[in-house]
């Protein structure tokens, strides 16, 4: 498959994977492949149709393959791109269309190179996360995007990620994210602080989020990150995760 992806033209993998594979190494990664290349959109219509793709929600397409699930786009079709938001000319210009940026990387499989910011592990590693690009197509989603990766992953937010929560983490809207949250995954973290401003102090507060996160670990399944405890975990895929000195055994990783 993936030498199908390169007859279109230069392909590159973007965000969660790349990602994972930075904060945690190879078997930090258990979530979905994005793919972008570096051809026309009619090219990847035409490819999408072949193989009978579906449409995803912000104009690529979505594939499933074995255990794969591979979400990929035309260059010139990503969200930041179509809508005005970055000037995209080649793949290394994606990431500037992230809305988070430790998504902001990616890794060409013609040059098998990794494309980031020179201070992209170092940003990685004080375990900031912040917005890359501001306009994005969902606030509900990166909300809980943002919500999920602070409490689970422990980090911090950056002054225009904890501008965005500060301005748009209401009451109102964290009902609706709250319900979207039980919907989305089995762990469902957002409704347990039961009010948006409980919620905020959570996030923008270390000591009670490192407190919560080692409550969450005793008894939920968290996304993320996986080591397996031994060979018959791995053997069974019975995927579990090392949290606060506590083990949890894990869902599908947020992507």
């Amino acid at each position: 498959m993936r030498e199908d992806f390169m007859t279109l033209g230069r392909t590159a993998v973007i965000g969660g994977m790349v990602r994972d594979f930075a904060r945690r190494g190879r078997g930090g990664f258990g979530s979905d492949v994005d793919l972008v290349i570096d051809a026309t959109p009619e090219a990847v219509d035409s490819f999408a149709r072949e193989r009978q793709a579906e449409r995803n929600r912000f104009g690529g397409y979505s594939l499933t393959t074995g255990s794969w699930k591979i979400d990929f786009w035309a260059l010139r079709s990503t969200w930041g791109s179509r809508h005005g938001h970055a000037s995209v000319d080649s793949l290394e210009d994606v990431t500037k269309c992230t809305f988070f940026d430790c998504d902001a990387v990616i890794y060409d499989l013609d040059a098998r190179r990794v494309f980031c910011r020179d201070d992209y592990l170092d940003q990685i590693r004080c375990k900031v996360i912040e917005i890359n690009l501001l306009p994005n197509p969902s606030i509900n989603g990166n909300l809980i995007r943002a919500i999920r990766r602070m409490l689970l992953w422990d980090f911090e937010a950056g002054p225009r990620l904890t501008t965005f929560i500060t301005d748009h983490l209401d009451e109102e809207r964290f009902e609706q994210i709250a319900l979207v949250d039980r919907e989305l995954y089995s762990d469902a973290l957002i409704a347990r602080s039961a009010t948006a401003s409980n919620l905020k102090r959570l996030l923008l507060g270390r000591e009670e989020r490192r407190g919560l996160a080692t409550f969450y670990a005793t008894q939920l399944p968290l996304p993320g990150v996986w080591e397996p405890d031994n060979a018959r975990d791995l053997k069974r895929k019975k995927p579990h995760q090392r949290y606060f000195g506590y083990t949890a055994p894990i869902a599908p990783a947020l992507d």
